[in-house]
């Protein structure tokens, strides 16, 4: 069938106001059973936070660029997760509440409903066809055929299977209400298998992703860097908690996957939404040059601390609040300086634009100093300024 222009304008809409509203009958079904929850898990985080999320921004990208796929597929990834969440909630809810209808076809839909998302559906192709919407050479056709196989495959297996349905942790087994006994337990083979090539296929267009990176043009250069950030930033962050979790230290339950789903559920999307739009592109080499610096200055600041306080209290014959006191006064001191020196450091090798400018506005300003010629001055100042702001056109006007 052939959408007509007004009925595809009304479509982005759409799916956009039902993401939100599963979102809500999710958030809804947690108030409702908030006594039963027990960890951030049981909650059901991510169907209300990537319904949102996904769907807010497919539907801009969709109103800005109409011709990226990645707007679509983002609007289609915020309806089916809520939609999966829903289903575990509602059953849940059907078990605890009682006399709910349809309870075992929640579960029903809770056990396929994420499919067409993960491992090779939507993320999939948001990830192969980014940043422009289009795959990036007629080569990786066969994976997306592939990947759509799989899928297959993977979707037909699932429903088919007649092993019950696991749904939650503390609730009974849910009888697959489109099980076929007669095709017996090969599915569960059939199934596993696909979603184990599917693991494969998007592990393959990531990795595909870094290696276009590096051959790719300055502004597709820079959205991908974009959304590195992200996804660098939320691992960094999830290594975190499970370093400072093994070395003793208490971690709130669920840390974890509050990192995960606000990283990964928000972060990431919206990193890839500023990159498709276009908007403050060129600022990630600044940010990405302020994240690395200030964590190596907390890292070295950090670990200055520490050693003073282990050297007057254990070495040194200082009382514990005098040796806190000093490492800290050293500490303090030491930011200033370290700060500067690391922050050229890192802008030396990954914000090489803001260095080089810094670099020429230096030499100007020292050749500056022995100049007396106003003709050598005007000349040098449009040099400066044409080499550390790259403007398309520079000249200078002096008042008679």
């Amino acid at each position: 069938m052939r959408l007509s222009a007004p009925d595809r304008s009304l479509l982005p809409g759409t799916l956009c106001a039902f993401a939100l509203a599963m979102s809500a009958a999710c958030v809804l079904l947690d108030i409702l059973d908030r006594e039963h929850i027990h960890s951030f898990a049981e909650a059901q985080p991510s169907a209300p936070v990537l319904g949102i999320s996904f769907s807010l921004l497919g539907g801009l990208i969709v109103a800005r660029r109409p011709g990226n796929r990645i707007g679509w597929i983002y609007l289609l990834i915020g309806v089916a997760m809520p939609v999966d969440g829903f289903g575990v909630l509602y059953y849940e809810r059907s078990v605890l509440a009682g006399g709910l209808p349809g309870g075992q076809w929640g579960a029903w839909l809770a056990n396929w409903a994420a499919l067409p998302v993960f491992p090779t559906g939507l993320a999939l192709f948001a990830f192969l066809l980014y940043p422009s919407g289009r795959l990036p050479s007629p080569r990786w056709h066969r994976m997306g055929e592939v990947a759509i196989g799989c899928l297959a495959l993977l979707l037909v297996s699932t429903l088919l299977d007649p092993s019950p349905i696991d749904v939650a942790k503390g609730f009974h087994s849910v009888a697959n209400v489109t099980g076929v006994a007669a095709l017996g337990s090969w599915l569960n083979v059939v199934g596993g298998v696909s979603y184990l090539l599917g693991l494969g296929l998007i592990g393959i267009t990531i990795g595909g992703l870094a290696l276009r990176a590096r051959r790719a043009p300055a502004l597709e250069r820079q959205q991908m860097k974009l959304l590195a950030y992200a996804a660098l930033l939320t691992i960094a962050s999830f290594i975190a908690i499970a370093i400072v979790s093994a070395a003793g230290v208490p971690v709130p339950n669920g840390a974890g996957g509050v990192v995960v789903v606000f990283g990964f559920g928000i972060a990431v999307p919206v990193a890839c939404g500023v990159a498709i739009l276009r908007h403050g592109l060129y600022e990630i080499d600044r940010l990405i040059s302020r994240t690395l610096s200030y964590a190596l200055l907390t890292g070295l600041l950090v670990g200055v601390f520490v050693g003073l306080v282990l050297l007057t209290t254990r070495v040194l014959p200082f009382s514990s609040p005098v040796g806190v006191a000093a490492s800290t006064l050293a500490a303090a001191g030491l930011f200033s300086p370290l700060r500067s020196r690391v922050q050229r450091l890192v802008d030396r090798r990954f914000n090489r634009a803001h260095y080089d400018a810094e670099a020429t506005v230096a030499a100007f300003g020292a050749r500056l100093r022995d100049a007396v010629d106003p003709e050598t001055v005007l000349t040098e100042l449009a040099a400066a300024a044409g080499g550390s702001l790259q403007p398309a056109h520079v000249s200078v006007w002096v008042r008679p």
